[in-house]
């Protein structure tokens, strides 16, 4: 539940090998619209000339750490073998470090299960790759929206995706996307997940507005979507479901995110942090961007193969990206859930509003459905949690996670200042700009 370590991020990279190439054809999937960017007619494909230049320049900027995620489309259709490369190409960066710290290279893997096999198992062991396996419930669930290309049901490939995963003990956890389907019944859609094995969870709420439409306000939501109303339902309900069970049973990541921030520690999910800016997206011909909800020509970093990494991510646009989410709506500024939330993912405000610009998240009414009903409960595991697991951490309380998501926010633009976090943090006057880029006074701003 807890980090080991309470330690400065470094930067991530979500990889897309085969861009938004798919076996499958989800009705709800957003990101098969980036054909539109890179055309399946030219047959998008990461070469390991292409990966191998960027390992270069991630090692450099990232080293003696370097974390990889791989996602779609779907990462599994360029081939065991392409993977096996890569990791080689991992391997070599590390040891052309030379003698120094000790390199660590961590790999995760999103798919939709379908086409793993032994063979595939056996690799993602042997490598200690993490796995997210997407299933959205029971069959009737699960199959109204993701089918293959020919239409056809996918739930039983994915189940026998995950047993191959079994076979092999290879970590890996379950990604639910809460539809219109499965949003209603979300006690029975927790026991089903249980009841199949799955002991590390994700539920990721599902809001789209209608095709031909810039928002939910202009346009109102798309058949799939949720309703803020369901949304805030279903994680009242869940987290109801979740203590009956146990939550150290289970592990559900949002929740659990909640936890360690109430007891003063950073979230492992962006959609959580006071600020974006922690990895970005490669695409497979090396074009960058700053999100993977964000992979358009507005926010276009640059290319690997123009330009050092280094300098993408030392760049305004990549700076200015990070700062988006900090423009809250004034109703932010007051609410008392602001350090479980900040605003949100700034994908959520523009799905809402048309802009992330000072505007409310599409889930904002969610949230406080969720910690005005379950707050204390909340509050409570968390005190139970540090009791048995973490007693140095303070006793959980929504100042830790404001004092926290403030201290992370200088850190970032030291980061981009090139500074050490520290000088930032002892040097920083009541009455001086605040260096999160507000344009407020320390003290209005951070220094709060």
């Amino acid at each position: 539940m807890f980090p080991a370590t309470e330690q400065r991020k470094h930067l991530g990279v979500l990889i897309k090998p085969a861009s938004s190439v798919c076996n499958l054809n989800c009705t709800y999937c957003f990101y098969l619209e980036k054909d539109a960017l890179y055309p399946w007619k030219d047959r998008p494909r990461l070469s390991l000339e292409t990966f191998r230049t960027f390992v270069e320049q991630f090692a450099a900027v990232n080293g003696p750490n370097m974390s990889f995620a791989w996602q779609g489309g779907e990462p599994t259709v360029m081939g065991l073998d392409f993977f096996r490369h890569a990791v080689d190409e991992q391997i070599s960066a590390a040891k052309a470090s030379g003698p120094g710290p000790i390199w660590h290279v961590s790999n995760a893997l999103q798919t939709n299960g379908t086409l793993l096999d032994d063979e595939w198992a056996a690799f993602l062991h042997e490598y200690d790759w993490l796995v997210g396996v997407s299933c959205d419930g029971p069959p009737e669930w699960h199959d109204h929206y993701r089918v293959d290309r020919g239409g056809r049901e996918t739930h039983q490939r994915v189940l026998r995706g995950i047993g191959h995963l079994r076979d092999r003990k290879v970590e890996f956890n379950v990604l639910t996307v809460v539809n219109h389907v499965n949003v209603q019944r979300p006690r029975e859609l927790f026991h089903y997940l249980v009841e199949q094995g799955f002991d590390n969870l994700q539920f990721i709420p599902l809001a789209e507005p209608l095709p031909g439409h810039s928002s939910i306000q202009d346009g109102g939501p798309s058949p799939f979507s949720i309703t803020p109303e369901e949304y805030g339902k279903f994680l009242n309900e869940t987290f109801d479901a979740w203590l009956a069970y146990g939550y150290e049973r289970i592990r559900i990541r949002f929740f659990d995110n909640v936890l360690q921030m109430l007891l003063g520690l950073s979230p492992n999910v962006c959609q959580l942090a006071a600020s974006c800016g922690d990895y970005v997206v490669l695409e497979h011909n090396g074009d960058v961007y700053p999100c993977d909800f964000f992979v358009e020509n507005e926010w276009k970093l640059g290319n690997i193969l123009e330009e050092p990494l280094s300098e993408l991510v030392a760049s305004e646009r990549f700076r200015a990206f990070a700062r988006q989410k900090r423009k809250l709506h004034s109703d932010c500024l007051v609410c008392r859930w602001r350090p479980l939330c900040h605003g949100e993912c700034p994908r959520y405000r523009i799905t809402n509003a048309g802009s992330a610009d000072s505007t409310l998240p599409y889930f904002c009414s969610s949230y406080k459905d969720f910690y005005g009903q379950s707050f204390e409960r909340i509050q409570a595991v968390a005190a139970e949690a540090r009791r048995l697991r973490a007693p140095d951490l303070p006793e959980p309380s929504l100042v830790h996670a404001d004092r926290r998501a403030r201290e992370s926010v200088l850190e970032l633009e030291a980061q981009f200042a090139g500074d050490s976090v520290v000088p930032a943090l002892k040097s920083m006057g009541r009455n001086d700009p605040c260096p999160c880029g507000s344009g407020k006074k320390y003290k209005q701003c951070c220094g709060r």
